[in-house]
């Protein structure tokens, strides 16, 4: 479309998931769900899922159904507040899916209209877009502009719930309510089928291909099963699978995300829901092809969070992804995914993280929309696989993205584990963080690369990097003679493997003065159970040069030495260094992400290095 197609091979061949698209020749009428009238298939669903959903579903039948105001849409203008609508989105959408798959588990009249009722209530919405990505504000309106919908991850989530709803009970509807499921045929074509056909300036898919592009066409799917047919569902299936096959071929090679391990769930993860869905509609030629074939390179892609756990619940972060997993994280969607790849053992690992009295999307969030609660309800071997435990690999690297994580012992989360970031600094979701270091003990990070912080109007903004948790000020890495480090893709710091580390050199991460010396060399290394930090270049003992380390916490001088404390049942981590003159820094954390994450203080241990060698060390041993 736009020469982005060309470039370094990626993690599969430009065009091979489309060619083995058009190699299949799906049925006239696609299966992709039994309808709630098949009772036998419907009444076979695992019994905790039917009672969960049940039970959810009655707690808000009968209320009145309440939907985001169009103060809180334009709060997203006035006060660069997005939570207020989306909380109330996110929660009518919930209430949405609970009542359709609760009128097809038990398919009373009164459940059926309830459903109906929630269709309707988003039938009648004025968008389907979430404020924060609505191009209305830009043309000075503070409302949505119903005659130009935008196509987002909000209208692709609408989309795919209106299509599953019409698979599923789209009988019951037409038996209770006539007339319902033409009016969100046309909300649909209108709003979504309409748009992506005809325009072909999406960012998503032309400036910036990132996750937004396999959430929204993976959505889709569904919604152009369930509203076409014919010649036009061939065609609109056909550019969903370009969409999915574009991001896939974007991907590198290593399987690595940019964007970290929270946002693998949302990208990847939604390009694995809809391959799945496409295997189904193909007769298996997805698997065969994912398994040995053209599609084989996404198997690295679906190893790649178990190779991010760092203990049983934390993982190494960057970017503006979370430390900490959160309870809703959809292992289902990588149990799937592994599957469709043949990798059993990583299938095991995703089924070790079950919980009993949980199913995906009964909380008010997007993680867990309709079709992954439909694909947890009827896959009997999510609950039947032996659950697996964390490879909890000795070295995970990938070069792609610059990212390296060592740890003391194979598959122990005990002990030290450090986490490596250089690239550059114009990745998807990018925090000024080049030669940047965390640490964990125990499974537990200490050494913090912070992540997200709650999403306003300013973080996706020109004024993005004056959120400080997104500067390089606090993340873990030198500041040579004061410098910080600047947004943008021209910012980049190469990494070199070792034989115990990796080597980063930072000479072209900063914005140096004309005729400084422009050297900077950051050896990160994990031996003899000691992480070794080790800074060298002509500005380590220049005046002004600071070197950063954010822990969480509040750390403590122990004689010559700061000690971090130990969290979560963790050992402590004590830091010895070289000569330097030490500051502490200590802030409240107010931000729920961060506070969730990182507990109620984090600080910024800085040194200015007291040495004249160029050279200055910094060491961490478990306490």
């Amino acid at each position: 479309m736009d020469g982005q197609d060309e470039g370094p091979a990626g993690l599969i061949e430009r065009g091979a998931l489309l060619r083995i698209w058009q190699s299949s020749q799906p049925d006239a009428a696609p299966h992709l769900v039994p309808k709630s009238s098949d009772r036998a298939a419907w009444e076979s669903i695992d019994q905790e899922a039917r009672d969960l959903i049940l039970s959810a579903a009655d707690a808000e039948r009968g209320e009145a159904w309440l939907v985001p105001r169009l103060s809180q849409w334009s709060d997203f203008a006035r006060t660069g507040d997005r939570r207020g609508y989306e909380a109330a989105e996110f929660a009518h959408k919930r209430r949405i899916r609970l009542a359709v798959l609760a009128a097809a588990i038990d398919p009373s009249p009164a459940r059926v209209i309830e459903a109906a009722d929630g269709l309707w209530t988003l039938c009648e919405q004025s968008t389907w877009c979430w404020p924060a990505h609505d191009d209305s504000f830009s043309r000075g309106l503070l409302t949505t502009d119903v005659d130009r919908p935008f196509l987002d991850l909000g209208a692709g989530e609408c989309a795919a719930l209106a299509g599953w709803a019409a698979l599923i009970i789209g009988d019951a509807l037409d038996t209770e309510v006539p007339g319902l499921i033409p009016r969100l045929r046309a909300e649909v074509e209108r709003r979504i089928l309409s748009p992506l056909m005809q325009r072909r300036d999406w960012w998503w898919e032309n400036r910036e291909i990132n996750n937004w592009l396999a959430w929204i066409v993976g959505n889709v799917i569904p919604a152009a099963v369930a509203f076409s047919a014919g010649e036009r569902r061939a065609r609109l299936l056909e550019r969903c699978v370009d969409g999915i096959d574009r991001y896939l071929s974007h991907l590198p090679a290593d399987g690595g995300i940019d964007e970290g391990f929270a946002y693998w769930w949302q990208g990847a993860g939604r390009a694995f829901d809809g391959l799945v869905l496409l295997d189904t509609l193909s007769g298996g030629l997805i698997r065969a092809e994912a398994v040995d074939g053209a599609l084989a390179g996404l198997r690295e892609l679906a190893r790649f969070p178990e190779r991010m756990l760092l203990g049983e619940d934390w993982v190494a972060s960057y970017s503006d992804a979370e430390a900490r997993i959160g309870a809703d994280t959809p292992w289902f969607s990588l149990f799937r995914a592994a599957h469709l790849c043949g990798l059993e053992e990583t299938a095991a690992f995703a089924a070790g993280r079950r919980r009993e009295g949980r199913i995906l999307g009964l909380e008010a969030d997007t993680v867990g929309g309709i079709g992954r609660m439909v694909g947890e309800s009827f896959d009997a071997r999510w609950r039947t696989t032996p659950p697996g435990g964390a490879p909890y690999p000795r070295l995970a690297e990938w070069a792609s993205i610059a990212v390296g994580i060592r740890r003391e012992r194979e598959r122990e989360s005990t002990g030290l584990t450090v986490i490596a970031k250089a690239g550059h600094n114009g990745e998807s979701h990018n925090h000024n963080d080049l030669g940047s270091v965390s640490v964990a003990v125990d499974g537990v990070p200490l050494l913090a690369d912070l992540g997200r912080g709650v999403y306003t109007a300013t973080t996706f903004s020109e004024q993005r990097y004056s959120l400080w948790h997104l500067s390089s000020e606090w993340h873990s890495l030198p500041h040579p003679s004061g410098l910080e480090q600047l947004p943008g893709p021209e910012w980049e710091a190469p990494m070199r493997p070792l034989d115990d580390g990796w080597s980063i050199d930072l000479s072209a991460a900063y914005p140096w003065p004309e005729g400084a010396e422009r050297e900077w060399t950051r050896e990160i290394r994990l031996r003899d159970g000691e992480v070794i930090i080790r800074d060298q270049g002509a500005a380590v003992g220049a005046a002004g040069t600071r070197i950063a380390v954010v822990c969480a916490g509040v750390p403590e001088r122990v004689g010559d030495g700061i000690l971090v404390p130990g969290r979560h049942a963790s050992r402590s981590l004590l830091l010895v260094h070289d000569p330097a003159e030490v500051v502490i820094e200590t802030r409240t954390v107010d931000d729920p992400y961060l506070h969730r994450s990182w507990g109620e203080f984090i600080s910024r241990i800085v040194f200015a290095p007291e040495t004249a060698g160029g050279r200055w060390e910094l060491r961490g041993s478990v306490a």
